[in-house]
């Protein structure tokens, strides 16, 4: 399979103390990534980090809007300051900018005074989708959010889980998302199932999506309190989003019940990220407080493993780590993110 060659948009400065090599900085910030929930941004200003980008988050009438957070006045964070009259507010000189960036007003000036044009922040571009506020650092994105249909359409019980922050790389948490073999061991207090052999699988494989399905045993949820483990075979159909965004349905075979998670790590740096989740049960039998609850289960369990991995970035050449049948869509994960432009001195 040959992949296309997809031209990298962005060329902007690397930001202060940047964690990543130039070469992968310039291709991650040009994908779409999210920083936020939207009902975190609401009628204050939000400071986030995105690829050691300090970037503030502000809504105005025409919507939520992304900017470096420094004031072009005298460099002071704008996320101290506030929205007024549909624009953000700089708490240190009440610089107000508009939804474009643009300064239209300085309180300090007598009326009717000139406003330099050189006062305009530097935006990037913004969107909302699934609950999330998404930024993209590039001037022109490489892809597409991820399209994720049943999140919107209705089909079941959704549930935002609240973000999380774990000291790794985004490439290991998503690495393990979708991995079937550390189940069983990992997820004992959750959903795992008994040790049994994985029989080998296909990854189907295009430019932005690596998908697979396997037949797994897993432990019954939302059993009754005090009640022993049962299990049963569910069928798992993983499908991933380059760079770090990936989702699986689970299928009860015997009721015809789906449960989705999708799960997007966002890079607040090289070895930090903070994880959004939503959960759709299409059975509608379980609350969205316990789908959040038993989300989070799931994750108490894996951070702590995925947290303690050596070296903390995902090794790209195949040859760095040892690797067993059950392991085709690490493999083929690599290959993809190396195929992006990633680990420019990784072999595939």
């Amino acid at each position: 399979m040959s992949f296309p060659t997809i031209p990298i948009q962005t060329k902007r400065p690397l930001p202060k103390n940047c964690s990543f090599s130039a070469s992968d900085w310039n291709v991650l910030s040009s994908f779409w990534h999210p920083v936020a929930l939207s009902s975190e941004v609401k009628d204050k200003p939000v400071g986030v980090q995105l690829l050691d980008a300090l970037v503030v988050l502000y809504r105005t009438p025409e919507g939520v809007n992304a900017a470096r957070d420094v004031c072009m006045h005298r460099g002071a964070k704008l996320s101290l300051g506030s929205i007024r009259d549909g624009a953000l507010v700089c708490g240190f000189h009440g610089f107000h900018y508009n939804c474009e960036g643009v300064c239209v007003r300085i309180p300090a000036l007598p009326t009717g005074s000139p406003i330099p044009n050189k006062l305009r922040l530097q935006t990037y571009l913004c969107a909302e989708r699934y609950g999330f506020v998404w930024v993209c650092l590039a001037e022109k994105p490489r892809a597409s959010l991820p399209d994720w249909p049943s999140i919107e359409n209705g089909s079941g019980t959704v549930a935002v889980v609240p973000p999380g922050t774990w000291q790794s790389s985004a490439a290991r948490h998503v690495e393990n998302f979708n991995d079937i073999c550390h189940v069983p061991w990992v997820h004992t207090g959750t959903f795992g199932g008994p040790e049994t052999p994985i029989e080998p699988y296909d990854v189907s494989v295009t430019d932005t999506r690596l998908s697979f399905q396997a037949d797994i045993t897993e432990r019954v949820r939302y059993t009754e309190s005090g009640a022993g483990p049962t299990y049963r075979q569910a069928v798992y159909s993983y499908e991933l989003t380059l760079p770090f965004a990936s989702s699986v349905k689970v299928l009860d075979p015997n009721t015809s019940h789906v449960y989705r998670i999708y799960d997007i790590a966002s890079p607040v740096s090289a070895s930090c990220i903070r994880i959004f989740q939503v959960v759709v049960d299409e059975s509608r039998l379980t609350p969205a407080e316990a789908l959040i609850d038993f989300t989070m289960r799931i994750n108490a369990e894996d951070a702590p493993q995925v947290e303690s991995q050596s070296p903390d970035q995902l090794p790209l050449d195949l040859r760095d780590e040892i690797h067993i049948p059950a392991d085709r869509m690490s493999i083929e994960y690599r290959r993809a993110l190396a195929r992006l432009g990633l680990g420019a001195q990784a072999v595939s």
